[in-house]
Order: structure tokens, then sequence, then C-alpha cells
């Protein structure tokens, strides 16, 4: 008998001892669940929606998925011009969402160049759900560190409930630091040239100031002819390039044939391949990544 006290005591004190108080967030790509973990406290759960087993360029959810946004306290998101599948789900939400694209001068590269405003091209259009679509839209907002700082302010804005002590003050701190090193680092290189798939970068590389790549294909399900093949292999031998950035859903095969002397260093700008780590941690493995790549030598 007093070992079953024992152990009822146990359990009411586990009860007692526990969050009084919890929250879930659901974060869309797991750069921005990096940012959030980095932002909240234990009591709040970030969850991030999209597995890495999950093509981001062919998203299809899954009935766990869609239940996973639709009880979400908080949604955060990229927005219906990148999302188009969540959209109708998050329309259909009576939680608070936020999403990327929505805040006021979120930096946008649009066909190669950056765009600070809203304003719209004659490739826009929209989709049945209503949602703005933009095909020169480089989805990869979130390697801007200048767009996670927006986010970072939004998020603690409509969710402060749980947020650790001094956030968002002290991460936007943090971020303004990181961005001065990692300058500061990939500097020496600016000028130096570099081959990438496709261009998932471009946000990243503009803000450290890089070089923009040689590119391969404009899309990643499109690869070259076998005249724009041999092209390039000529350019890349006329520019003496020597580093090459792989990314998961590259042609991989195809970039070595390319350039076989080239140092190939494998990158993820969805950070699958690193989710222990929050945010900036993450931003200074990709500069690592890419001076690794881009020094000359083994």
């Amino acid at each position: 008998m007093n070992d079953a006290m024992r152990c009822l005591g146990l359990i009411v004190l586990l009860l007692v001892a526990g969050p009084a108080w919890s929250q879930t967030i659901v974060a869309s790509v797991e750069p921005l669940a990096k940012l959030l973990r980095s932002l909240y406290g234990p009591e709040v759960e970030v969850v991030t929606l999209l597995q890495a087993n999950q093509n981001p360029h062919q998203l299809a959810l899954s009935p766990r998925q869609v239940m996973q946004v639709r009880d979400a306290d908080l949604l955060v998101w990229v927005g219906a011009g990148v999302e188009a599948p969540l959209a109708p789900l998050v329309a259909r939400r009576d939680r608070v969402s936020v999403a990327l694209l929505e805040l006021a001068n979120v930096e946008r590269r649009e066909g190669g160049h950056a765009d600070h405003g809203h304003g719209h091209d004659d490739h826009d259009h929209h989709d049945e759900n209503g949602a703005h679509h933009n095909a020169n839209l480089d989805p990869h907002l979130w390697l801007s560190i200048k767009n996670m700082q927006l986010l970072a302010e939004a998020v603690a804005s409509v969710m402060p409930e749980g947020l650790q002590q001094g956030q968002p003050g002290l991460w936007r701190q943090q971020a303004e630091l990181t961005l001065g090193q990692l300058r500061e680092q990939l500097g020496p290189y600016a000028s130096t040239d570099w081959l990438s798939y496709h261009q998932p970068w471009g946000y990243f590389s503009a803000v450290v100031g890089l070089a923009e790549p040689l590119q391969v294909s404009q899309q990643l399900d499109a690869g070259p002819g076998s005249r724009r093949f041999v092209a390039l292999a000529q350019e890349i031998r006329d520019r003496k390039l020597h580093c090459m950035i792989v990314e998961p859903e590259a042609r991989a095969a195809m970039l070595h044939r390319l350039c076989p002397e080239c140092k190939a260093v494998a990158l993820d700008p969805l950070g699958r391949d690193q989710p222990s780590l929050n945010y900036l941690p993450w931003l200074n493995t990709l500069a690592d990544g890419f001076q690794r790549c881009l020094q000359a030598g083994p």
C-alpha cells in the first residue's frame, strides 16, 4: 500500500511540476523553425511541417500535416506565392498565421534582382484561391538575415507569450553581429567564380557579397541541352572555375561531368541536414562551406 501511495504521490508531483501553459508553433520549413527555436523557451513546441524526405518543389501534404496546420496555435510560413499547397489550409484556419512574404519591407529577389517593395511584374498571376504568384520570385527568402529580423519582430508581436527573456531584441543584435562576421569571412572571395545547378543562394550570396554563380539551369527539373552543356563546359574552363555548391535536389552527376576538377561542397538551403542548429549557427555552417569551396587549394 505504501508503494502504491508513493507512486500516486509521484504522479501528482509530476503533474503539478509540469508546464501550466504550452503552445505549439508550426513552421512550414526548417529555417523558419530554426529562428523560432532561438526566440522561444521550452514551453513552446516548434514543429517543422516539411519533412526531410519531402520535395519542397513538389509538396504533397499528408493528413497528419494537414492537421498540424489546422491545430497550430501559430503558423509561420513563407506565403502563398511560394507555398501554394498551404494557402487553402491557412485560409481555413481560425488562429493566427504569419507569412514572411506579407511583411512590410521584406526583400524579394525577382529575376535575379532584389526588390524591397511589393511591386509586381508582368509574370504575376493569382490562382483559384486568390493567392498571388510570381514566376520570377526566388522563394528562399529565409536566407536573408534582414528578412528573418523582420520575421522575428512580427512573430514576437503576435505571440509574446513564451519568448525567452530579452527576445527578440537579443536575437536581432546577434544577427547584426553575425552578418558582419559573415561579410568579413567571405569578403576575400567576392570576385571568385563558382558553379551552381540552379541558384537558391541569391539572398545569402547578395548579403555577404559573393558573386553570382555560373548557373546550369533555371529550373531543377530541366537540364541543359547538349549545345548548352558544351558551352557551359567551355565557360568553366575559360573562367578557371574550381568551386561548385551542390544542393540536395541538384543533378550532382551532371555537375561533376561539367566540371570534373571542381571542388564540390554539399550544402542545403533548407537546413535539413542540420536539424540541431538554430538559425544563426546554421548560417555560419553555410559560410564555412562556401569558404571551403571558394578558397584555392584542396
